[in-house]
C-alpha cells in the first residue's frame, strides 16, 4: 500500500537528483514524490533498485524527494556509489558556500548562456535551501548571494538572456529557495534592461534573492495552509516583508534600494497591497519590479489547486487582471524578452 507521510513543503524535504541512482544498489533512505499537501513513499528504504524499480526511479517524470533527516544516508549513498557529491544537492551551509566559491572564477569559461546560468541557479538554489534547513535566521550568507547576483547580472548582460533561456532547468513546483532564485532571474532580465548601472542591478537580484526570507519567522503550518486564511491569520502572513527587512538589516545589510524592494514587494500601484498600502508614487522603482516578477513566479509554478500556467499565459492574464496594481511596463518588457 503506497504511504503517504504530511510534511510541509521546503522545510521536511529536499528534492534530489535521480541520475544518482545506480542499478542494483540497495538504497537506505525512503524516496518521495509530492501529492497535493503531503508526500507519498514511492521506494522505501532497503529497496534494491534492480529492473522495473530502477526504471521507475530514473525515469520517473515528477522531482523525487528524500526527507531531511535522511539526508545524511543520501549523501551516503551519493558517495558511495557516485563518488561524487557534484551530482547530489548540496547538503550543508559549508559546502554549499565552498561550492559557490568554486563557481565563480569558472563562469566566463564558456560561450553559451545555459550552462552558467543552469550553475548559478542550482547553487543558489542549494544555498538558500542549506541556510533554510541548517540556520532559518542565523549567519544569512550575504556575501555569497551578493557574488551570485553579481555573477547572474553578468551573465545577463553578456548574453542578453531572456525567459527562454531558463526553461531547460527552472522548478515549476514550490519551494522558497527555488521561487527566490526564480524571481532574481526574472529580475536580472528587466535590470539588465532599463539603463540601470551594474552595482544597482546587482543590488536589485540580491533583493530578489532575498525578499521571502521572512516567512521564516511564520508557522509553516500557515504558510501552507490549503484554504482561506482567516482575517487573523493573513493579517500574520501579512507581516513577512516586514520580517525580511528585520532579517536583513540583523545581518548588516543597509543598501537603502534592497530594503525597500524587499519591504514593497507586495505592494500595489492602486493602495491595494501589503504591508503598509502603498500607492504608485510612494513606490520605488526597485519595488515595482520585484513586485511583477514575484506574481510571475506565482502563476508559472505548480498550485494544489491548478497546474502552472505557461510563460505568456500568465505574462498575458497579468496584463488584464493586474493593469491597476503592477506596472506594466515591466510586464511588458518581460513579454517582449519571452524568446
Amino acid at each position: 500500500m503506497i504511504k503517504v507521510k504530511k510534511i510541509f513543503l521546503n522545510h521536511g524535504f529536499t528534492p534530489i537528483d535521480a541520475s544518482v541512482f545506480q542499478e542494483n544498489t540497495p538504497i537506505t533512505f525512503d524516496c518521495y514524490i509530492q501529492r497535493f499537501h503531503g508526500f507519498v513513499i514511492l521506494v522505501e528504504s532497503g529497496t534494491l533498485l534492480g529492473g522495473d524499480i530502477y526504471k521507475k526511479l530514473t525515469r520517473f517524470e515528477a522531482k523525487i524527494y528524500v526527507e531531511n533527516k535522511q539526508f545524511e544516508q543520501y549523501k551516503h549513498y551519493c558517495r558511495t556509489h557516485t563518488n561524487t557529491l557534484n551530482a547530489c544537492i548540496v547538503p550543508s551551509l559549508n559546502e554549499a558556500l565552498e561550492h559557490v566559491q568554486a563557481l565563480l572564477p569558472t563562469l566566463k569559461l564558456t560561450s553559451n548562456a545555459t550552462e552558467p546560468l543552469n550553475a548559478i541557479y542550482t547553487n543558489a538554489k542549494h544555498l538558500l535551501g542549506a541556510w533554510l534547513r541548517e540556520n532559518k535566521e542565523k549567519h544569512l550568507p550575504v556575501q555569497a548571494l551578493l557574488d551570485l547576483a553579481e555573477a547572474l547580472v553578468d551573465v545577463a548582460n553578456t548574453h542578453k538572456t531572456t525567459l527562454s533561456s531558463f526553461n531547460e532547468f527552472i522548478d515549476e513546483t514550490h519551494s522558497l529557495p527555488a521561487h527566490l532564485t526564480k524571481v532574481a532571474f526574472f529580475v536580472s532580465i528587466v535590470a539588465s534592461r532599463i539603463g540601470l548601472d551594474l552595482t544597482d542591478q546587482r543590488d536589485l537580484v540580491f533583493a530578489a534573492l532575498v525578499h521571502d526570507i521572512g516567512q521564516t519567522a511564520l508557522d509553516e503550518e500557515l504558510l501552507q495552509k490549503a484554504g482561506a486564511l482567516s482575517e487573523e491569520e493573513f493579517r500574520h502572513v501579512q507581516t513577512h516583508p516586514k520580517e525580511s527587512v528585520s532579517l536583513l538589516r540583523k545581518h548588516k545589510v543597509h543598501t537603502r534600494c534592497v530594503l525597500q524592494a524587499v519591504r514593497e514587494h507586495h505592494e500595489r500601484l492602486d493602495g491595494s497591497g501589503y504591508p503598509y498600502h502603498l500607492t504608485e508614487e510612494n513606490l520605488s522603482r526597485f519595488g515595482k519590479i520585484l513586485a511583477v516578477c514575484d506574481v510571475f513566479d506565482a502563476l508559472i509554478t505548480t498550485k494544489p489547486y491548478r497546474p502552472a500556467y505557461s510563460t505568456f499565459n500568465a505574462l498575458r492574464l497579468i496584463q488584464s487582471e493586474y493593469k491597476n496594481k503592477l506596472d506594466m511596463r515591466y510586464v511588458k518588457l518581460l513579454i517582449k524578452h519571452l524568446q
